[in-house]
């Protein structure tokens, strides 16, 4: 029997797609996500099978599968997307639910776990303060161009945040970021968001030329007394299970492992 051969899901087909009331999104989410994202989604004519998938993070080189339905159709749609992100992207991700509910056919197309997220706590904050030899300023005050810049520099490629991922972050409600200098050079930048009496850290990043003089701990420590100005009663940040150096230092300002940690899986492109 020949299958039907799989085709982009525009918003007309997204909405007469009938979706299990197990789906992550509703109807009007679909409709505005293949809206957003064309071509990135896919659906099998004549069938309820389908693939949606968009940019991980805001990032364009990176793809999500955040969700599939139709297990007969699964690998032709996974070929088809695979051929029309092939040119663009370096990673395909998959949301752990996702990959969870397929893990088979995951596992023979080499998608696998790509990184282990630890989620950390300290309930006494502010912690140890430590003298703080940096300038530190506000990014409103001074753009977003250094953060980026500082960003790409420390991160690996994918945890790099976009320009778009960056804009969207700062414009949300609760979220501080700023810059630390040494002798004017932009050097790191921390940022957080404070939720009601807790706080998350969720980013904190010194260029690598100037890893290894204590300036991290010098703005774990500073973001870690503002958290405690603004009302924060405990303090929680990820980190990534094989970043050793950023967990001792965690570790060292007493946060420690609780429940949240998550796997990221994936493959990466070439």
């Amino acid at each position: 029997m020949q299958f039907a051969l799989p085709v982009p899901l525009d918003p007309q087909r997204a909405s007469n797609l009938r979706l299990p009331w197990t789906s992550l999104l509703s109807r009007e989410d679909l409709v505005q996500h293949v809206a957003k994202y064309p071509g990135m989604s896919w659906y099998v004519p004549g069938t309820n099978a389908y693939l949606i998938a968009g940019p991980w993070r805001n990032r364009d080189d990176i793809v999500e599968i955040l969700e599939s339905r139709g297990d007969r159709y699964r690998p032709a749609l996974w070929t088809s997307l695979m051929e029309s992100i092939i040119n663009t992207a370096g990673a395909i991700i998959v949301d752990p639910t996702e990959y969870k509910s397929a893990a088979h056919f995951y596992h023979t197309v080499k998608v696998s776990c790509l990184e282990t997220v630890l989620v950390l706590r300290n309930t006494h904050i502010p912690g140890p303060e430590l003298s703080v030899e940096l300038e530190i300023q506000s990014v409103l005050k001074r753009g977003i161009a250094e953060l980026i810049a500082i960003d790409w520099d420390s991160f690996p490629w994918l945890w790099r945040n976009s320009r778009r991922e960056f804009e969207e972050y700062l414009d949300s409600p609760g979220v501080h970021a700023w810059v630390a200098y040494k002798s004017e050079e932009p050097i790191g930048y921390v940022s957080l968001t404070l939720y009601d009496d807790w706080g998350h850290i969720d980013r904190l990043a010194v260029r690598p030329n100037f890893q290894g003089r204590g300036y991290g701990a010098q703005l774990l420590s500073w973001a870690l007394r503002q958290l405690h100005v603004m009302g924060a009663k405990y303090a929680q940040l990820s980190t990534q299970e094989t970043n050793e150096r950023s967990f001792k230092l965690y570790s060292s300002f007493g946060f420690k492992l609780c429940r949240g940690g998550y796997k990221i899986y994936g493959k990466y492109l070439g």
